[in-house]
């Protein structure tokens, strides 16, 4: 679908009036001609259509004044003109929701006129807001006011109402007002026109005099590329390869890096014009999708309140009930949280230890784990054990316990001891009778090894060597930086039903909107910390732990964590892997299908590795498929956001299956 949404900073506000002018404007031959269109003869380019009425037909109106223009008939109507909610109980009806009215858009090859009722506030059903509506549709937006005293407060008032949507202008019915256009393009950065209202009576030739008042061409008002980019992105490429390093690139790459200008729910939006599909959630960082509404509220108000405080000493609302929600989550508490048990007697005796990103989050795990057989008095645990196709980080410790040929090999004579062995728990008793009493943890990605190549094991293999460890008094590291709300359960591990010592999370703590990470100590691992020796203090800490604006982000995502539509989502992902992409491992080319939640990987039976050269290959064929992956290899994988459309997974799962005919 394609178009745009008119919305109206009030009831009253013109939207209806803006409909007529702008499909006047472009629908009438004698307008068209004089003031843009080449062709005057070509059909009225736009549809309309207003999926909710109340009171006098609006639809009828335009179908009467523009009848040219193709007009679909609404969803809804009712009869007393009041709020659609309250129009819908007195006449006895249930009013549409959101998903009702999107199923319910015209088909249309057209670009569609959208228009909306009331403000991006009113009441949509009892307990949505229209403003839902206007997000869900992913369009961009005309906001329309009257240009009377105090446009300004009304415009700017109703754009800090609509975050999270893609605003392309502000039109002003009425006088024009050059002021207010001025200093609305000044605070917002929109396009600001006016457009002069007919005078007297509304029929076709007044409506087509005053299409003809337009500040500027009509056809400026839908194009949702903010000027302001302007010559900023006609050479952003080549800045790029004069000023930036990327992660994982070779300076000599001879591919461009992607220029991407904006994103919203699975889509990234290219300064090309193009738009991909991010079906590897920007590094797996993108939980709920690309500025997943309630998240942009939430950083919106924080950022209102308090940027950055330090944490040594210091305390705020956002960092203490963000840990409350994930220590509620954790194995040791036992119990569900609950808005009324918001107390320290009421939580577990772990705690939550901030940091900004995946590796520091290890590093702290492997710190802890260290320090805390030094409080017990068994100093020479020094050793660590991870399993081969590990990855936990790039930082020295996170390096170590990973142990990658390929990507830390270089820095072997740099890292500390740390044993590789297969993932099994009979190779992991036998390692750990080998070292009996020199062993301080044992760390592994629970059910998904991700950048190992997506390997996979089961619950009863994790089960088995969480026991294994537990046995021979072992800690047990859970990395879940990659695996948190991955797997169909917000913590890997609890498919096996075990209780780490310390869980090291990060990527989507924020739902991928903020940095920040956390590692969180099981009550055991925070008693030998419990002490007034200040000596043994765990001395750790960033200049941006806990930053406020991230952690706000975090309790609204952990809000929705705490509601059934995640894991709706994720199970619906799931299932389509399943249904779509289990039945590749039987065609030729391809080695294994591997799915877990919302992670699906095909290998493919080449040589090479993660540097195989199909990788790349594969790469740039999604991109002109209009899909982004990102190959380990030759593992290709998806992991999209829980937002992404079945539409959008069909595309994913075309990439992929393309990919495997590329070997």
């Amino acid at each position: 679908m394609n178009g745009f949404v008119v919305v109206g900073t009030d009831t009253d506000a013109g939207k209806t009036a803006f409909s007529l002018l702008f499909l006047s404007a472009f629908c009438d031959q004698s307008v068209r001609q004089a003031r843009f269109l080449e062709d005057s003869e070509q059909a009225c380019p736009f549809d309309y259509w207003k999926p909710v009425e109340t009171g006098d037909p609006d639809s009828l109106r335009v179908r009467r004044l523009v009848p040219t223009a193709t007009v679909h008939e609404p969803l809804a109507r009712f009869v007393e003109p009041v709020a659609p909610a309250l129009a819908a109980k007195r006449e006895g009806r249930v009013m549409p929701g959101v998903a009702e009215i999107l199923a319910a858009i015209p088909h249309t090859e057209k670009p569609l006129l959208i228009e909306t009722f009331g403000g991006p506030l009113s009441p949509l059903t009892e307990d949505v807001l229209q403003i839902e509506l206007i997000r869900a549709f992913g369009l961009p937006v005309v906001l329309v006011a009257s240009s009377a005293v105090g446009a300004v407060g009304r415009v700017l008032s109703a754009l800090r109402a609509m975050s999270g949507v893609d605003a392309s202008a502000v039109v002003l019915l009425g006088e024009r007002d050059e002021f207010a256009e001025t200093q609305i393009s000044k605070h917002t950065g929109l396009r600001v026109v006016s457009w002069r209202l007919p005078d007297g009576e509304w029929n076709t030739s007044s409506l087509r005099e005053s299409a003809s008042t337009f500040s500027g061409d009509p056809s400026e008002v839908t194009n949702p590329t903010c000027p302001r980019w302007g010559h900023r992105l006609t050479n952003l490429v080549q800045r790029d390869r004069a000023a930036l390093w990327h992660p994982y690139t070779s300076l000599c790459d001879p591919v461009d890096p992607l220029p991407v200008v904006s994103a919203e729910r699975e889509f990234l939006h290219l300064a090309d014009g193009r738009t991909l599909i991010d079906a590897i959630s920007s590094w797996w960082t993108i939980l709920h999708g690309h500025r997943h509404p309630p998240l942009v509220d939430a950083l919106t108000q924080a950022a209102h309140t308090l940027d950055h405080v330090l944490f040594a000493g210091v305390t705020h609302p956002p960092a203490v009930e963000l840990a409350e929600r994930m220590l509620a989550s954790v194995p040791w508490q036992g119990r569900a949280y609950s808005e009324s048990s918001r107390n320290r007697a009421s939580l577990s005796n772990g705690r939550v230890f901030f940091s900004d990103n995946g590796s520091t989050a290890v590093e702290v795990a492997l710190k802890m784990a260290y320090q805390f057989w030094c409080h017990r008095g068994e100093p020479s645990r020094t050793l660590f054990v991870g399993f081969e196709n590990g990855y936990h980080g790039d930082t020295f410790g996170a390096m170590a316990v990973g142990r990658d040929p390929l990507f830390f090999g270089t820095f072997e004579p740099l890292l500390f001891r740390a044993l590789q062995i297969p993932v099994s728990a009979d190779q992991l008793d036998d390692t750990l009778k080998k070292h009996a009493g020199h062993v301080a943890a044992v760390i592994l990605e629970p059910l998904v090894q991700g950048a190992g190549g997506m390997r996979m094991h089961s619950p009863r293999e994790l089960r088995d060597l969480f026991d294994v460890a537990k046995r021979h008094g072992v800690l047990f590291i859970a990395d879940e930086v990659m695996t948190g709300c991955r797997t169909g359960c917000i913590w890997a591990h609890s498919h096996a039903g075990i209780a780490p010592d310390l869980i090291c999370t990060a990527k989507t703590i924020a739902g991928g909107m903020m940095p920040i990470s956390a590692t969180i100590a099981a009550p055991e691992i925070v008693a030998a910390f419990n002490t007034p020796d200040r000596t043994k203090t765990f001395f750790h800490g960033h200049s941006f732990t806990a930053n406020p604006l991230a952690c706000a982000v975090g309790v609204a995502n952990w809000k929705l964590l705490a509601a059934p539509e995640w894991q709706a989502n994720a199970d619906r992902i799931e299932a389509f892997w399943r249904t779509h992409l289990e039945p590749l491992s039987h065609q030729p080319g391809v080695k294994d299908v591997r799915i877990c939640g919302t992670i699906a990987a095909v290998e493919l039976d080449v040589a090479g590795g993660y540097l195989a050269d199909v990788g790349q290959r594969i790469r740039q064929r999604s991109i002109e498929a209009g899909v982004l992956l990102r190959p380990l290899g030759s593992v290709v994988y998806a992991m999209p956001p829980l937002c992404t459309s079945d539409v959008s997974l069909h595309r994913i799962v075309d990439a992929i299956k393309s990919a495997t005919q590329t070997t």
